[in-house]
């Protein structure tokens, strides 16, 4: 097979890498909205953050004080959303959008393939 683009420096790699997780990190803060409205309850949600350590146990009670104290589950969703943005990595799109997750929040699935089509 032959490739129309040259092979890449480690450098060029490492400046494509930087723009591709640049264009993710931008997805994900203009979708957290979205994402807070696919996510319609807190189970498995907040456990796989807790239990992949992305919140704290304190973080994750006082979500679920939250919710038992009638605040509306997307403002608690897009709060948590809020706070894995101040340390985003791609592990937190991979617990985001895993198979459990995609399974209880149908809504994740079209902004799932926004992440991978780019549109």
């Amino acid at each position: 097979m032959v490739s129309f683009f040259p092979r890449m420096s480690t450098e060029e790699q490492n400046i494509d890498g930087r723009l591709n997780y640049d264009l993710i990190f931008s997805y994900f803060k203009r979708l957290k909205v979205k994402i807070s409205h696919a996510i319609e309850k807190t189970f498995p949600f907040l456990q796989l953050l807790r239990d992949h350590e992305f919140i704290t146990n304190e973080m994750f009670e006082d979500c679920e004080t939250s919710c038992r104290n009638l605040v509306p589950i997307n403002n608690v969703v897009y709060n948590v959303l809020d706070e894995l943005e101040k340390k985003f990595n791609l592990e937190v799109l991979k617990i985001l959008f895993n198979e459990d997750n995609i399974k209880e929040y149908p809504g994740l699935t079209p902004i799932y393939e926004i992440f991978l089509n780019g549109t």
